[in-house]
């Protein structure tokens, strides 16, 4: 009850400017106002799975499975993207239950090719928890750039295109690939057959991407389809 207490108005306007002072500090407000957001994105994301129902659900970084799993209740199709080899057998066997979701062993990205994915440097000790930050930016604080796996990589906008079909809920969270994907898609016209998109944004990870994930911002609050909440935690 506590916590909930600290998610007030006031608190989300002060960390709303301060997000904006320069450099680390700014960041950091910046990472504490986004999970101040976080449970009314949840939220969202639960609301637009009840719409979701005989349609296709994507969940970019699936992980383990966790969010696949939500979608595959609501969704007839899933297809859940995860480039990680250990991450992605792990993920089939926790899926394996799930006969409407296809597990694509594969990163989202804008072009086809291979590509390294880095891990952190203590993946090998705690690859369930480690596997939650393994990204394809060399320049991501908390990766090891010597602890790097060559992935498949997929051009996301031209699968989505491939599908011929309406797409009810896409999660992203791809450890700071989302900038050239969402840069790539908001250009693309399969955008106009996404409901809703989920995006989990690092750039308190990557402060090399703030200028670009501050100007997608802007856009996706201009756009009417998707409805894109970036917020997702």
């Amino acid at each position: 009850m506590a916590q909930a207490n600290r998610n007030t108005p006031l608190r989300r306007a002060k960390y709303g400017l301060m997000q904006h002072l320069p450099g680390a500090l700014g960041l950091k407000y910046r990472r504490k106002l986004r999970k101040l957001y976080a449970p009314a994105a949840e939220a969202e994301f639960r609301a637009a799975l009840t719409g979701a129902s005989g349609g296709i659900c994507i969940d970019l970084g699936a992980n383990l499975g966790q969010h696949t799993r939500t979608m595959a209740a609501h969704a007839a199709k899933v297809y859940a993207f995860e480039p990680d080899p250990w991450t992605a057998a792990e993920l089939r066997t926790r899926v394996a239950d799930l006969p409407n979701v296809e597990v694509i062993e594969a990163a989202a990205g804008t072009e086809d090719g291979t590509f390294p994915l880095y891990r952190t440097a203590s993946f090998d000790a705690d690859p369930v928890e480690q596997s939650q930050s393994s990204s394809l930016m060399a320049q991501k604080r908390n990766i090891d750039t010597s602890s790097a796996v060559d992935v498949r990589v997929i051009d996301f906008p031209s699968f989505l295109q491939g599908l011929d079909a309406e797409i009810a809920v896409i999660k992203m969270d791809i450890e700071g690939a989302e900038v050239p994907l969402l840069e790539a898609l908001f250009d693309h016209p399969v955008k106009n057959r996404i409901g809703h998109l989920f995006v989990e944004t690092h750039e308190s990870r990557i402060p090399d991407l703030l200028a670009r994930t501050d100007a997608l911002r802007d856009r996706a609050a201009q756009m009417t389809q998707p409805r894109v909440n970036m917020d997702w935690k």
